[in-house]
């Protein structure tokens, strides 16, 4: 069911007038899938911080009618603390970096610093920590990415874009013993996460004894048993099919070689995440001559980035690729798998590797010593992420002094937090 649509005149954009962010809302999930609108609302309902998570269009259309730096750069677009994670380089080191890029688009570089900053005081608040400690957490996290845009400044281009943080530097003994030892579950954890892994939990096998997901509606459902109206009347293995050859035209010959060597055994839709949740993601199995040589993708549909309306700046049309182009600027090393295709429906996809080497921070299991840790981290991960896709000695100057700079955006972050929890009463009001 649709958030319910109160009477009353509907806003239009301008400089002085907030757009009504249930009403922003309602308009995303027109085009949604409609079983999982309940899950969606569940899932936002949970708290200010869970609801912050599902709406980067509200908070785009507040950024949209402020002024701005003019700084341009390659924005992740969506870049809350549990945006940043693990992941697996192609070389099999484990790394650390923004690890979501459906709302990626250009624009002013503050964008994003004002609502990783925001996510931070929200978590803080989760924890019940006070305001002085909401505000230490978030001037860290603002403190270390001026900072770190400093250092890259003043760095060459080549030993800039390389530049990387290894996980001993991430488990140091400059951080809390809080941090350290949640840092060490969690990459244990990743290290686990993998195609197979997820076969192991995912799949099971058929009266043929062939690997096929497993059907668990409405979270998870397999394509053949989809009713025909959502796969275009098409049968899903053509359908699979089509998408699966749209895929390979966008990458490499080395990766279609690769890909040459397996079978596409399944595809399920998957309900993933809460901002993504009703869009059309899916899981493709794939499996080799090995009985351990199984492949899971994950596809994503990729709509226009709700940054989008907001500034006049080119973008690529396909929005799979705009997904994809953004991660490969903004990331120093990036999943090998990531390609675009078009469905025969005619929405935009792009595909990545499922689960690998995947792993987050459990903000709950932080204290407020280890959140401010995580905040110095992601703070330097964003600064990194921009200086490879803007002018990082302009953004260094604009800075001039990352405490100072801290102090101001406390304030922004602060009203942006605000703001949530509001929406996110009225919301479970809406819903209820």
């Amino acid at each position: 069911m649709l958030i319910p649509s109160p009477g009353g005149e509907r806003p239009t954009m301008n400089s002085s007038v907030r757009l009504d962010p249930l009403e922003l809302l309602r308009q995303q999930e027109a085009t949604r899938l409609p079983w999982l609108l309940s899950e969606r609302h569940r899932r936002m309902a949970e708290s200010p911080f869970a609801f912050f998570r599902g709406t980067a269009i509200v908070m785009a259309a507040d950024l949209g009618r402020q002024p701005h730096s003019g700084l341009m750069v390659q924005l992740c677009g969506d870049a809350h603390l549990l945006n940043f994670g693990f992941y697996g380089s192609p070389e099999r080191q484990l790394l650390f970096g923004i690890n979501d890029f459906d709302e990626t688009h250009p624009g002013p570089f503050e964008w994003d610093v004002q609502r990783l900053a925001a996510s931070f005081v929200l978590a803080a608040r989760s924890l019940g920590l006070s305001e002085k400690q909401q505000s230490r957490v978030c001037r860290r996290t603002v403190r270390a990415y001026g900072e770190a845009m400093a250092e890259f400044a003043a760095m060459p281009q080549i030993p800039m874009w390389v530049a990387q943080l290894p996980l001993e530097r991430l488990i140091d003994e400059h951080a809390s013993a809080n941090f350290r030892g949640h840092l060490k579950k969690v990459t244990t954890a990743a290290l686990q996460r993998d195609s197979r892994q997820a076969v192991r939990k995912l799949c099971e096998p058929d009266d043929n004894g062939e690997l096929r997901f497993r059907h668990q509606p409405p979270l998870i459902w397999r394509f053949d048993a989809l009713d025909p109206e959502w796969l275009a009347g098409m049968d899903w293995h053509d359908w699979s099919q089509n998408g699966l050859r749209s895929y390979m035209g966008s990458i490499s010959s080395t990766m279609q070689h690769l890909m040459g060597h397996y079978q596409h055994k399944d595809s399920a839709l998957k309900a993933v995440g809460v901002g993504s949740i009703g869009t059309r993601c899916g899981i493709n199995l794939f499996v080799g001559q090995h009985p351990e040589d199984v492949l899971v993708l994950q596809g994503k549909q990729a709509e226009p980035s709700v940054l989008a309306p907001y500034v006049n700046l080119p973008a690529p049309e396909h929005q799979g690729q705009r997904v994809v182009e953004g991660q490969r600027l903004l990331q120093t090393a990036s999943d090998p798998f990531l390609g675009w295709c078009t469905n025969p429906a005619g929405d935009h996809i792009y595909v990545r590797h499922f689960r690998d080497w995947k792993g987050s921070v459990d903000v709950a299991q932080l204290d407020g010593d280890g959140l401010k840790d995580y905040g110095n981290l992601c703070g330097w991960t964003l600064a990194k992420a921009h200086a490879r896709g803007g002018d990082r000695r302009a953004i260094a100057v604009h800075i001039d002094d990352p405490k100072r700079f801290a102090e101001g955006v406390l304030e922004q972050a602060i009203h942006h937090a605000d703001l949530a929890e509001a929406d996110h009463a009225s919301f479970v009001g809406a819903i209820t």
